[in-house]
């Protein structure tokens, strides 16, 4: 019989698997964009619109994949979403090969689409299951928990335009029948650890809080609206920089766009480490104060650099903007994680992390959603990176806004919370 430690150990090295698979595939395609904006004729919204899609159904179905991990358990929702992960790797296959062109002409780019939103729902349920099961896996130290998880997503993200830029340059067919050999490996490991991830509960034991609640808690709605800011920003950035730096003067291909996006998702993912641990040690909104300004700061200077120059030096300090945005963004979005766990559970207690998750997974979504198609969108209008990139920093400024007015309200509610566990440990032992 398995220890408790054991359990959490494999269930942590299980989830570390599955968000890792899930953020390669979502990050796997951008290297890709420019190639299928040539192969189908599509314009730059069209473009980015394929990296949205993967939020869509995070922000329709969240709260439901919340609901179905509080009832079935997180175990049970992951590996079947790892099953979807795969079979959604294989439909770019059929997509980037046309190979329904014979039976359905132009069909390529809508068999993308539906395999982009099943990648989505997938990948919804991993992220919204996987912090829930950690919430109540580890409700003491769930900061450094939740940074670990977020950080090894960021190394799929990280290793996913590399592995899929260079491969789709190879040979496009093997690209994605690597993709989905990378996801198939995780599965036992989901299988396996399973029951210690959760199966979950009756339906009788849990409390249904409707989402409409959620929306109306102040706390909570605050939350809500500062995720989708930093969303609605990596979102844009995860999209357009590939387009970027493929447009003279950079004219890079996949192989090189993906040695970019190496450096600046492995610089994310150090800083959702990074600010995960000190979280723990301290209240969340000092590190959310600084990563508002430092993301405000990379865009605007990213923006008046990339009008200004256009040389070897100037994109060299194009990159090196763009990477003071990735590292502060992670402090804005890391301590918001520790922030909805303990706002939940003062609020309604411990009986809905999953829907809890799933409702702010939607605001994370909305963003996320948007961030693509907003600046895909201003490019097809201006033909301009540089006020693209500075128009991003308003959601920065409305989120440091937002945290600089409400910051005594949400420390005292991840405080009055943390004290709660700790009594609770201390009367346990």
């Amino acid at each position: 019989m398995k220890s408790n430690h054991e359990g959490n150990r494999l269930a942590f090295s299980a989830l570390l698997a599955a968000f890792m698979v899930d953020f390669l595939g979502y990050a796997y395609i951008v290297p890709i964009l420019p190639e299928w904006k040539s192969q189908f004729s599509l314009s730059s919204i069209e473009a980015t619109a394929l990296v949205s899609i993967w939020a869509l159904p995070l922000l329709l179905f969240g709260p439901l994949s919340g609901r179905l991990t509080d009832k079935f358990g997180a175990g049970r929702v992951i590996s079947v979403s790892i099953i979807m992960l795969i079979f959604s790797s294989m439909l770019y296959l059929v997509a980037t090969e046309e190979l329904l062109e014979s039976t359905i002409p132009e069909s390529g780019f809508w068999v993308l689409v539906a395999a982009r939103f099943m990648h989505g729902v997938s990948g919804a349920a991993i992220l919204t299951a996987g912090l829930a099961a950690a919430s109540q896996l580890w409700p003491n130290n769930f900061g450094e928990m939740a940074g670990s998880l977020i950080g090894m997503a960021t190394v799929g993200a990280l290793l996913g335009p590399v592995i899929g830029g260079w491969a789709f340059e190879i040979d496009a067919s093997s690209a994605f029948l690597i993709l989905a050999g990378i996801t198939f490996i995780a599965l036992p490991m989901v299988l396996n650890a399973s029951k210690d991830i959760g199966h979950g509960e009756s339906s009788a034991g849990i409390e249904q809080i409707p989402i409409r609640e959620f929306i109306a808690h102040p706390i909570l709605l605050r939350i809500g609206l500062l995720i989708m800011f930093s969303a609605l920003a990596t979102g844009a950035l995860e999209a357009g920089v590939p387009l970027l730096l493929s447009e003279p003067p950079m004219d890079m291909g996949p192989g090189k766009i993906s040695l970019v996006l190496l450096v600046l998702v492995m610089i994310q993912g150090f800083g959702g480490w990074w600010w995960g641990r000190l979280v723990d040690r301290s209240e969340p909104t000092r590190w959310m104060i600084v990563g508002w300004t430092g993301v405000m700061i990379g865009l605007v200077a990213a923006g008046i650099i990339s009008n200004q120059m256009d040389d070897k030096v100037g994109i060299l300090l194009i990159v090196v903007m763009l990477s003071v945005f990735q590292f502060s963004v992670a402090a804005a979005q890391i301590p918001m994680l520790p922030m909805i766990d303990a706002a939940t559970s003062r609020a309604y207690g411990r009986g809905s992390a999953g829907l809890a998750f799933g409702a702010f997974g939607t605001a994370w979504a909305a963003g996320t959603l948007i961030g693509p198609i907003f600046i895909g969108a201003l490019h097809d209008a201006t033909g301009e990176w540089s006020l693209s990139l500075g128009l991003l920093a308003i959601p920065g400024l409305l989120g440091l806004l937002m945290t600089l007015r409400n910051r005594s309200e949400l420390r005292s509610c991840y405080n009055e919370e943390m004290a709660r566990r700790a009594m609770k440990v201390e009367e346990s032992e």
